[in-house]
């Protein structure tokens, strides 16, 4: 349970980071400035990757104490 709302608080705080950004961006669009143009890694993939890792190393934990907790009983 833990995971799914740390997972939930992630999404929507990164939701609103890009609708933030979003209307600045149409902020500026609107009063004629120059809006600067992103560098770098996209944060998309930032957020994919670490919600990757994250869920990654979840997955081989929970095989690996279920493996040793099977395996290991019998020593």
């Amino acid at each position: 349970m833990f995971w799914k709302i740390v997972t939930l608080a992630v999404l929507i705080a990164f939701a609103w980071w890009r609708l933030r950004q979003f209307l600045r961006e149409r902020r500026l669009r609107n009063l004629g400035e120059p809006v600067p143009e992103p560098r770098g890694i996209r944060p998309i993939s930032i957020l994919a990757a670490a919600m990757l890792v994250a869920y990654g190393g979840y997955l081989l934990w929970v095989v690996a104490s279920q493996a040793f907790s099977t395996f290991g009983s019998g020593m």
